[in-house]
């Protein structure tokens, strides 16, 4: 625990101390150098051009608009609700002093903020105006469990009681399988799609560009379920699994397979996607048993697959 930079009174909450005045930032932490990388690889949602994939919209077919309707109000509804339930985990990084955590954090709910622009300005490029959410709802009913239900609640528990159980149950929902499951696994359709066809490029570009984000804030989630499990024990590696595995059954249980899908895809090729990054992530709660405190601390973006330079396809 570092050193409490509020104080709660009971005629209000005063700072007791200001960092960058009294001992300075630690620019070797780990979310120091995320942010580092994050203020580099700044862009612009506001600036994509969409006028290409207003075009490429009009040739879909009916079965081809509505697969890659759903697909994109998945990710619109689930970046916001991912901009709005961090507020909690900032919130927890505060009371515990660590302000370079809180510094990264803000500029990534800035780009969570940034995201559910992105696709909200697709959409609007197309003049999609009907009210979508029926897709993040009765089309896919895991989808409204984890992203209405399960993720808020284990956010905003943390305001309650932000016990290293509860937090590394955050991280392992937020980070692990919403950002590094069921995001990724969307990454992968979306790329297929416009790869294989040569379409969307604004959407395309819009996609490589939060996958760049992403690939910060999954390694922020990795960074700090392994900080917890090595200063907490094997109690918070057995929640964190606890809850991923909760998480894997509500998906497995209540997805419902199209019969048919669009752009060549096949069922197997999005469970086979979601079956390797759920061993990936796995893989990381289980190897933070076996590190050190000095091992945590000498993470750098590469050991965690933070991309550092905005790559966009062709």
């Amino acid at each position: 625990m570092k050193e409490k930079l509020l104080e709660f009174r009971s005629e209000g909450v005063i700072h007791k101390k200001f960092k960058a005045t009294s001992v300075g930032y630690d620019w070797n932490t780990f979310p120091m150098k995320l942010y580092q990388i994050g203020k580099r690889l700044f862009w612009d949602p506001a600036k994509i051009d969409f006028s290409k994939d207003k075009e490429d919209w009009k040739k879909l077919s009916k079965d081809e608009k509505n697969y890659l309707l759903n697909i994109v109000s998945l990710f619109m509804a689930g970046e916001e609700a991912v901009a709005v339930d961090i507020t909690p985990l900032i919130s927890t990084m505060i009371n515990e002093g660590r302000v370079e955590d809180v510094i990264y954090l803000e500029q990534f709910a800035f780009e969570e903020a940034k995201h559910a622009e992105a696709f909200r300005r697709f959409c609007d490029s197309l003049e999609i105006n009907d009210d979508l959410t029926i897709f993040t709802t009765e089309y896919n009913p895991w989808y409204q469990k984890i992203f209405y239900e399960e993720l808020p609640s284990v956010m905003w528990k943390l305001r309650v009681d932000p016990s290293p159980e509860n937090l590394a149950v955050a991280v392992t929902t937020y980070n692990l399988y919403v950002e590094g499951v069921a995001a990724e696994s969307g990454y992968k359709t979306f790329k297929h799609i416009f790869n294989s066809l040569n379409i969307m490029p604004g959407l395309s570009k819009t996609v490589n560009l939060i996958a760049t984000d992403e690939s910060r804030h999954i390694a922020y989630g990795t960074y700090l379920i392994t900080r917890l499990i090595v200063e907490n024990g094997e109690s918070i590696y057995r929640k964190a699994i606890e809850q991923f595995n909760k998480l894997v059954g509500i998906v497995q249980s209540l997805t419902r397979p199209l019969a048919k899908l669009p752009f060549g895809l096949t069922p197997d090729f999005t469970i086979e996607n979601r079956k390797q990054l759920v061993n990936a992530r796995l893989t990381v709660i289980e190897r933070a048993l076996k590190m050190t405190p000095e091992q945590v601390k000498s993470f750098s973006p590469k050991d965690l697959g933070v991309i550092e330079e905005i790559k966009l396809d062709k």
